[in-house]
């Protein structure tokens, strides 16, 4: 089992409530650091506006994992998603963003080691520029979460669906990450095996 080092910071003004799965959870200060091992493929992310007691028992405004800090669960949309998959093909490890769950936060991921440096960075102002329907008090949310409908969620023919005016807003403000369904291939891209990534909240 290949395991990676990440590096999960917070560079926000405020405290997030850091969450990976697999992984649990870790309170983060501004300009605090969560160093953790993964294996296989999973996914890390920000929660914001949270209160937990001393059992570690809560909720969150956005990217809630089922009312605890150890998350054992996906999050509650809306929520940046940093996504990854190591050791898939041929010793190369699969990285991205999505925002197929929204946007609560900015975040950048990208590899912190001599073989590979890629970045990717969703850094717009997309929580300022929500459409009113989308707008949640802890975001922006994906219009597939809210509406459910076949035009942005794909569900069944996913090779005839397309971009949509909302899935550009997205695009427009993060153009490397993933926004819908078929979005752009080139959203994923890949280090070798053996690299170390840093995640960055409001880089």
């Amino acid at each position: 089992i290949h395991a990676a080092a990440f590096e999960i910071q917070n560079n926000c003004i405020y405290t997030v409530w850091a969450a990976a799965n697999p992984g649990g959870g870790k309170e983060l200060h501004q300009h605090q650091s969560w160093h953790i091992n993964l294996t296989d493929a999973g996914s890390i992310w920000a929660r914001t506006n949270c209160n937990f007691n001393a059992n570690g028992t809560g909720n969150c405004e956005s990217g809630d994992c089922d009312g605890v800090l150890n998350c054992a669960s996906n999050a509650s949309p809306p929520v940046t998603l940093a996504e990854y998959s190591l050791n898939v093909s041929s010793n190369f490890d699969l990285f991205s963003i999505s925002l197929m769950k929204g946007f609560n936060i900015p975040m950048e991921l990208k590899g912190t080691s001599s073989m590979c440096t890629q970045v990717i960075k969703c850094a717009g102002d997309i929580n300022g520029l929500c459409p009113n329907e989308l707008r949640h008090p802890g975001g922006c949310n994906n219009p597939c979460t809210l509406f459910k409908n076949d035009q942005f969620c794909c569900n069944v023919d996913r090779r005839s669906c397309g971009a949509t005016a909302y899935s550009k807003i997205f695009k427009n403000l993060c153009p490397n990450v993933y926004t819908y369904p078929m979005d752009d291939p080139a959203s994923t891209l890949a280090c070798p095996t053996g690299t170390g990534y840093k995640v960055v909240f409001c880089p």
